[in-house]
């Protein structure tokens, strides 16, 4: 789920006639056309005033990202923002100094109206989810001239691949993506399998050179969430492995961004394995493989992971600018439609990474940071929760309120085991895997609790 504004967070803002947004405090803030202060302004016109958790939950945004916009300089100028964050607040169209985008609901473009009417199909989804594509599995009621069938002749018959096939299979990768969220990753592990030999054959029917480059680009998309899966059920060389056959796919084609991508998985493989040093450096290389206004929201994703990784290096500065970076680059992301990978980097992830910074620096505000953000997360942002849960767990830990980390192990844990958190059940057990030895036995009884919670 991305961060900007869908439908059941536009219907939470209240509706306000003409007298409202008269008022001279909001009147002055449409005329500096600077949306921070307008926010400001309409939070402060409400009675009570409305709360900043509140509105950062109606645009999409965590409080602290609203608190940077609100105190900005600088005005946001990017319609991809304005216009979904004007219709949450419910501005009537005419007094905005920019055009709304007629007849659009907010967050939905229109390619990707046609991309959920094609997902209607239920033999669409039966036909690329059946494992090798064949055309046994696709039935013979499928019309010969239909898009799905000219895949299945493509991926059989040696059939030359069209526009439409292409798209078929950029569209299954990106299900596969979102897949990730919800599925076990070793049955996950199962339709990548296929998917990606069904990419390989393809690739050989390809006869155009821009058929081609975006086949490759779905098989290296394929092979980087092939890696996290096997990262996730434990085979981490295999992982590894498979990256590196990323990182050739990348350089095939010169796409940096998916590079990155392959870097960004690995770095949590190094993390994993308490090789924070290695880590760093992988971080760094794709932080350069992106440079300037390209992939924000990769960007934003890899700057905030640097953080991470740097603060526990113990570099307090470099993490503190990384931080900053990650949240610079999110103000002009677009996570859902930028790559099949940046779907799951929305608002709340990127404060998930914040809170897990400052926790492990012990900023006095990573406890009130981490609050306000389980307050702005909905029911489905359970992942999110347990890692969130987690750091406030290793926070009290660190402090020696045991108790307390206990506490918090126990619920971050049921979640984790639920939703199949993998980096939150890795948390967890880092945790348990670091606390000393003691006499009085409350640092054993933890590491029991995160077993038994975990088990």
């Amino acid at each position: 789920m991305r961060s900007e504004i869908r439908g059941d967070h536009m219907s939470e803002a209240p509706q306000h006639g003409e007298e409202f947004w008269s008022r001279p405090e909001l009147a002055r803030a449409l005329r500096d056309r600077h949306f921070g202060r307008l926010m400001r302004a309409y939070r402060q016109a409400h009675s009570p005033e409305v709360k900043q958790v509140d509105l950062a939950r109606w645009i999409g945004r965590t409080q602290g990202q609203l608190s940077r916009i609100e105190r900005s300089s600088v005005a946001v100028t990017d319609l991809r923002k304005l216009q979904p964050w004007a219709e949450a607040l419910k501005i009537p169209a005419h007094l905005l100094w920019f055009a709304l985008p007629a007849n659009t609901p907010t967050g939905i473009d229109s390619e990707d109206d046609e991309r959920q009417q094609e997902g209607a199909d239920v033999r669409r989804r039966d036909l690329l989810r059946a494992a090798g594509v064949t055309a046994a599995a696709a039935g013979a009621d499928l019309m010969i001239n239909t898009p799905w069938q000219r895949l299945t002749d493509s991926v059989e018959r040696d059939r030359p691949v069209d526009d439409a096939t292409t798209r078929l299979v950029q569209d299954r990768t990106a299900e596969l993506f979102q897949t990730e969220e919800t599925v076990p990753a070793r049955q996950l592990l199962d339709s990548l399998t296929a998917h990606e030999r069904v990419l390989r054959t393809l690739l050989k029917n390809a006869r155009s050179d821009s058929s081609r480059r975006t086949l490759a680009v779905a098989l290296g998309e394929t092979t980087a969430l092939t890696g996290w899966t096997l990262f996730d059920v434990g085979r981490g060389n295999e992982a590894a492995h498979t990256w590196r056959e990323t990182l050739k796919i990348a350089k095939a084609v010169d796409d940096g961004a998916l590079a990155a991508c392959a870097l960004g998985y690995w770095s949590y493989l190094a993390a994993s394995r308490n090789d924070t040093g290695p880590a760093v450096k992988l971080l760094q290389q794709a932080h350069d493989l992106v440079p300037g206004s390209s992939a924000p929201a990769t960007r934003s994703w890899i700057a905030a992971r640097q953080a991470e990784e740097l603060a526990r290096l113990g570099d307090d500065t470099a993490a503190l600018r990384a931080v900053e970076r990650a949240m610079t680059a999110f103000d002009f992301a677009r996570p859902r439609t930028e790559r099949a990978w940046t779907g799951f980097f929305s608002a709340s992830r990127l404060g998930s990474l914040t809170v897990s910074t400052y926790t492990t620096l012990r900023r006095t505000d990573a406890d009130a940071e981490a609050q306000s953000l389980l307050k702005s997360l909905s029911p489905g942002d359970n992942k999110v929760r347990a890692l969130v849960l987690a750091d406030l767990a290793a926070a009290a830990a660190s402090s020696r309120d045991l108790d307390k980390a206990g506490e918090l192990a126990t619920l971050s844990g049921r979640l984790a085991v639920r939703t199949e958190a993998t980096l939150a059940k890795t948390r967890l057990l880092t945790l348990a895997s670091t606390l000393p030895a003691a006499w009085n036995g409350a640092e054993a009884a933890l590491r029991e609790k995160i077993a038994t919670v975990l088990h």
